[in-house]
C-alpha cells in the first residue's frame, strides 16, 4: 500500500461549510493523514472560491493542496463550475497518470457518483470521504469505500464508546462460535471477521478508526493474542478474556433486542431519524402510514445530501411499533394513514419510541440495569436517569398495551388474559391437553418449535404436535416468571400450531374443523402486534386455502392452486364461480374473517384494486365491492378490532 500513488480531489466548499456548522471547524489534517493511508498522494486539488474561505488556505498550503479558484457568479453557477472543473480534472488525471491507482473525492454530492463510476470503470479505486450531514447514499454506493468525516474526528466520545464497546463484544461472541468448530485453540483471522460479519453485517473496522482489521485486533490485546504463520494470522482466545458480569448482561440484552427486531445503533442518529419523522407527521397528519413516511424521509435525506440509509430509517421507524403516539391505533401499518396525538411533543415522542428496547425487555420478564442500558443504548454511562425514565414510561405502555391492567397485574404468569378470544378457547383446551416429556426450559422450547417449522410445509400432524408442546413450555415458563420467557414468542408457537393444524385438517377433508383454526390463526397474526414479523410470510398462503373451504365443500375443483395462487385471485375465482352454493360460501368465509382480522381483509382488498387498475383481470372489480360492502357491514369489526381478538 505504501507505493500505491493517489489523488485527492476536495469539493471543498460542499464539505467546509457542513463541517463548520456541525463541529466548528473543518479539519483539513484529518482528511489527508485519511488518505494517506491509502498510499503516497502525488496529486491534492481543491476547488472552491477561495475569497470566502481565506482562513483555510495556510492549511491547505501547508498540506501542499493545490488550490484552484473558482469565481463567484452566481451561487448555482459557482457549484456547477465546481463540479464540472473538478470531474475533468479527475478524469484527466486517469488517463494522463496511470501510475495513481486510488482517487479520493472529498464531497458528499450525489453529483460526483458518475465519475466514481467511471474511474472504477477504469479499474481505479475510489474512495470518499464526507459527513454523515451532507452525503448522499448514491455517492457512497458508487465509492469502493467511504469514510465518514465524523468518525475520524469524533468530538462526542459517547458514539465512539458505544461502537466499540459493541464490536468488542462482537469479537468474543464470534470467537466462541468459531472455537467449537475448530481441532486447534487458534481461528484463522480472516474466517473470524466473516463470522463477525455474519452476526452484525454494520461491523466495519475502519469506522472505529482502524485501517485494517488486523489494527482492530491488535488494539484488543486484552482479549485476544494473535500470531503470523506462513502469512496467515491466527487469533487466539486469552484465558482472562472471560465475559465479566456486566458484559454477560449486554449480551442477553441484545440477543432479547434483536429477538424482537430492534437494532442498536448511533444514538444520534437514531434520535435525528426519531425527530424527523416527528415533525414529517406532526405537519401531514393522516397523510402517511408507516411504509410511506419511510419513503418520504429517504427521499428527504437524498434531496439533502444526509447519508441516511433505507436500512437506518426503516430500523428507527421499527421502534414507533410499540408505544403508544397515535390518536388511532392502526389496524395496519401498511394500510392505515397515522396521526399523532394531540399535545405530544417531539421530546415525548422521541422517548416514547425510545422505550422500545425498555419494552422489550420487560415482555421477557429481564431485569434492567439503567447504568449497562445506558451505555449500550447511548453510549454513556451518564444517561442512566434518561434510563430510568424510559422504563417508567415502558412499564406503564406495556400495562396499557395488555388491555388496561394495572402493572402488577401484567406479570408474565398472566398470559392467559391475551389468549381470551372465543375462537382461541379450543386452541387452549388442546393446549392444556398436552402432557409434556422433558422439563420446561427456555432451550428445549426453542429446540421444539425449530423443529416444527422445518418439517410444518411436509408432515402437518407431527409439526403441530412439536408448536403445541413447545407453546405448552412456554406456558409452565410464564407461570414460572421465568425471565426470557415471554407472550409474543408463545403467541408465535399457538400461531403457528393453528397453521399446522388447520391445514391437517383441511387435507383430511374435515373443513369445519379446519376454518376454525384458520380462524384462531387469524386471530392471532395480527400485523401491529410483534408476533407478525414471525408469521408475516404464512398470512397469504393461509387466506388462499381458507377461501378455498368455499369450493371444496361443494366439491368444485379451482383453476388455481391456493398455495401458489396470491388469495385475491382465489377470491375472484370464488365470488364469480358458475356454482352460486360455492359464491354464498365464500361470502360468508369472507364475512368471518373481516370480522375476525379486518387488517388482513383489508390487504386482500388492496390487492383486488390492484388487479382491477393494472391487469384488469375479469371479475375484480365485482369482488372488490362485494368484499366492500361486507366491510361496510361489519363497521363494529373495523371500530374495534379486538372485539374478536
Amino acid at each position: 500500500m505504501e507505493s500505491s500513488q493517489v489523488a485527492v480531489f476536495f469539493d471543498f466548499e460542499n464539505v467546509a461549510i457542513t463541517a463548520e456548522e456541525v463541529y466548528g471547524r473543518f479539519d483539513l489534517g484529518a482528511i489527508m493523514t485519511a488518505a494517506e493511508q491509502w498510499g503516497r498522494c502525488t496529486i491534492r486539488r481543491a476547488y472552491c472560491d477561495w475569497t470566502g474561505f481565506e482562513s483555510y488556505q495556510q492549511d491547505l498550503i501547508e498540506h501542499s493542496v493545490e488550490l484552484t479558484q473558482l469565481f463567484r457568479y452566481s451561487a448555482r453557477h459557482r457549484k456547477n463550475a465546481a463540479d464540472i472543473q473538478m470531474v475533468v480534472d479527475a478524469l484527466e488525471a486517469a488517463f494522463a497518470h496511470p501510475e495513481i491507482a486510488t482517487f479520493v473525492l472529498v464531497t458528499g454530492d450525489s453529483d460526483f457518483s458518475a465519475v466514481a463510476r467511471k474511474l472504477r470503470a477504469y479499474g481505479k479505486i475510489v474512495v470518499g470521504m464526507g459527513l454523515r450531514q451532507s452525503t448522499s447514499e448514491v455517492l457512497v454506493k458508487a465509492c469502493d469505500h467511504f469514510v465518514l468525516y465524523d468518525t475520524l474526528i469524533e468530538p462526542d466520545t459517547r458514539t465512539a464508546a458505544h461502537r466499540l464497546e459493541r464490536a468488542r463484544l462482537l469479537l468474543l461472541g464470534a470467537m466462541r462460535t468459531l472455537l467449537p468448530q475448530v481441532e486447534t485453540d487458534v481461528v484463522n483471522a480472516s474466517q473470524l471477521k466473516v463470522m463477525m460479519l455474519k452476526m452484525d453485517a454494520a461491523f466495519n473496522e475502519a469506522e472505529l478508526g482502524y485501517r485494517q482489521f488486523r489494527n482492530f485486533l491488535e488494539a484488543q490485546s486484552d482479549l485476544v493474542d494473535l500470531k503470523m504463520e506462513d502469512k496467515v494470522l491466527w487469533v487466539a482466545l486469552k484465558p482472562s478474556a472471560e465475559l465479566a458480569p456486566y458484559q454477560d448482561e449486554m449480551l442477553t440484552y441484545r440477543v432479547t433486542f434483536s429477538a424482537a427486531g430492534l437494532r442498536l445503533m448511533d444514538p444520534h442518529t437514531r434520535t435525528g431519524i426519531l425527530q424527523d419523522l416527528y415533525h414529517l407527521l406532526r405537519d401531514a397528519p393522516a397523510t402517511y402510514t408507516l411504509g410511506r413516511a419511510v419513503l418520504q424521509l429517504k427521499a428527504q435525506y437524498d434531496a439533502d445530501n444526509v447519508l441516511r440509509s433505507r436500512e437506518e430509517v426503516q430500523d428507527v421507524v421499527r421502534l414507533m411499533k410499540y408505544p403508544d403516539v397515535f390518536r388511532d391505533p392502526p389496524q395496519s401499518w401498511q394500510l392505515d394513514h397515522l396521526t399523532l396525538q394531540p399535545g405530544l411533543t417531539a421530546q415525548d415522542f422521541v422517548d416514547h419510541c425510545e422505550c422500545a428496547y425498555l419494552m422489550a425487555l420487560i415482555e421477557k420478564n429481564i431485569t434492567i440495569q439503567p447504568d449497562l442500558l445506558a451505555l449500550l443504548i447511548f453510549g454513556t454511562l451518564d444517561q442512566e436517569a434518561r434510563v430510568e425514565r424510559l422504563a417508567d414510561i415502558a412499564q406503564r405502555t406495556y400495562a396499557g398495551k395488555s388491555a388496561g391492567r394495572p402493572v402488577t397485574d401484567c406479570a408474565a404468569s398472566d398470559w392467559r388474559a391475551d389468549f381470551q378470544a372465543p375462537l382461541l378457547q379450543e386452541v387452549l383446551r388442546d393446549l392444556d391437553a398436552i402432557t409434556l416429556e422433558d422439563a420446561p426450559s427456555l432451550a428445549r422450547a426453542t429446540e421444539l418449535n425449530d423443529k416444527g417449522l422445518r418439517i410444518r410445509t411436509t408432515d402437518f400432524e407431527q409439526a403441530r404436535l412439536y408448536f403445541l408442546r413447545a407453546a405448552r413450555m412456554m406456558c409452565e415458563l410464564l407461570a414460572a416468571n421465568e425471565p426470557g420467557a415471554s407472550r409474543s414468542d408463545l403467541a408465535w408457537y399457538l400461531a403457528s400450531y393453528c397453521a399446522a393444524s388447520a391445514g391437517a385438517y383441511f387435507f383430511r377433508f374435515d373443513y369445519t374443523r379446519a376454518e376454525m383454526y384458520y380462524l384462531a390463526f387469524f386471530v392471532l397474526a395480527k400485523e401491529t402486534e410483534p408476533v407478525w414479523d414471525k408469521v408475516q410470510r404464512l398470512v397469504e398462503p393461509l387466506v388462499s386455502f381458507y377461501f378455498t373451504i368455499a369450493a371444496n365443500r361443494h366439491q368444485e375443483m379451482l383453476e388455481h392452486p391456493p398455495g401458489r395462487t396470491h388469495p385475491a385471485r382465489i377470491a375472484i375465482a370464488l365470488y364469480m364461480h358458475h356454482n352460486l352454493n360455492v359464491r354464498q360460501e365464500w361470502l360468508t368465509l369472507a364475512q368471518e374473517m373481516y370480522a375476525t382480522n379486518p387488517a388482513i381483509a383489508r390487504m386482500v382488498i388492496q390487492r383486488l384494486e390492484v388487479f382491477e387498475n393494472t391487469t384488469q383481470i375479469p371479475g375484480a372489480r365485482a369482488t372488490r365491492e362485494a368484499f366492500q360492502a361486507i366491510a361496510a357491514e361489519s363497521g363494529e369489526a373495523v371500530q374495534n378490532p379486538g372485539n374478536r381478538g
